[in-house]
C-alpha cells in the first residue's frame, strides 16, 4: 500500500524533527523543507497528500506561499504559528490555508488535523454534482459557475459539497463544524461563518445575480436550488 506524503515546512530543525519522527510513526512518509524557496522546489517536482507550514521562515512569511503552490497541488494546507489572534488565524485562511493550529500543539492533535484532511481530500472517480449553471466535481474538486471557475480552498469546497448535498435542506452549524472540521467538540460558528463569507463572495463574483447559498438565520444554512435570484447577499 502506498504511503501518503506530507511536506513538512519549518526553520526549527528540532521541531521538524519530533514532527517527522512522529507522524513517520504513524505511518506516513515524510519529506522536510526549511524555507519559502525550498518549499517551492519539493512541491513543483512532487506531489504531497498534505503541507504542513509554519508562518514564520527566514526568506519569508509562509501567507505568501499558498498561491503559488496552488499551481501545481490542491493539497491541503495546514498553518502552524505562535500567533493566536482570530485576525491572524484570519489571513490563514483568507490567503488559502485549510486549517491553522497555534503553538504548543499536541503532536496526536496535528496528527488527526492531517488524517482528516487528506480523508476529505479523497474523493471517488467521475463523480459529479450539477446544478446549473453550477458544477461540483467531486474527483477534481473544481467548481465552475456560469463557465468560470471558482478557487475555493478544501475547506470551501467541503462546505459547498455538504450543503449541495442536501438541496433546500437546514443544515446546522453544528453539523457543518462537526462534518467539514472532523471535530465533534464545542461548535466555533464564528469559524463557520467566516469560511462560508468567503465561499459566497466567490461564488458571487463568478455569478453577482444569483445566490446558492442561503443564510438560515438563528439555524446554519441550506443551498437553494433552483438559485435565490436579485436578493441581497446575507452577512
Amino acid at each position: 500500500m502506498t504511503k501518503q506524503r506530507i511536506l513538512l515546512v519549518d526553520d526549527d530543525p528540532d521541531i521538524l524533527e519530533v514532527n517527522r519522527a512522529f507522524l513517520t510513526n504513524e505511518g506516513y512518509e515524510i519529506s522536510v523543507a526549511m524555507s519559502v524557496m525550498q518549499t517551492l522546489e519539493k512541491v513543483s517536482t512532487n506531489s504531497y497528500d498534505c503541507i504542513v507550514l509554519d508562518i514564520m521562515l527566514p526568506d519569508g512569511s509562509a501567507y505568501e506561499l499558498p498561491s503559488k503552490l496552488r499551481v501545481y497541488s490542491k493539497s491541503p494546507i495546514i498553518f502552524l504559528s505562535a500567533r493566536d489572534q482570530l485576525e491572524d488565524k484570519i489571513t490563514g485562511f483568507k490567503v488559502g490555508g485549510d486549517d491553522y493550529m497555534t503553538k504548543p500543539y499536541s503532536l496526536q492533535e496535528l496528527s488527526a488535523r492531517v488524517a482528516a484532511h487528506i480523508r476529505r481530500n479523497m474523493t471517488s472517480d467521475g463523480l459529479l454534482m450539477e446544478f446549473a449553471p453550477l458544477s461540483i466535481n467531486l474527483k477534481t474538486r473544481e467548481v465552475m459557475l456560469s463557465g468560470r471557475v471558482v478557487h475555493l480552498t478544501n475547506r470551501e469546497f467541503d462546505i459547498l459539497r455538504l450543503l449541495a448535498e442536501t438541496p433546500n435542506v437546514i443544515v446546522p452549524f453544528t453539523r457543518i463544524y462537526s462534518l467539514v472540521w472532523g471535530d465533534d467538540g464545542m461548535c466555533d460558528n464564528h469559524l463557520v461563518m467566516v469560511n462560508i463569507s468567503y465561499l459566497r463572495k466567490k461564488m458571487e463574483k463568478a455569478a453577482p445575480d444569483i445566490q446558492f447559498i442561503k443564510t438560515e438565520w438563528g439555524s446554519g444554512y441550506s443551498f437553494s436550488y433552483p438559485p435565490i435570484r436579485n436578493t441581497l447577499r446575507a452577512e
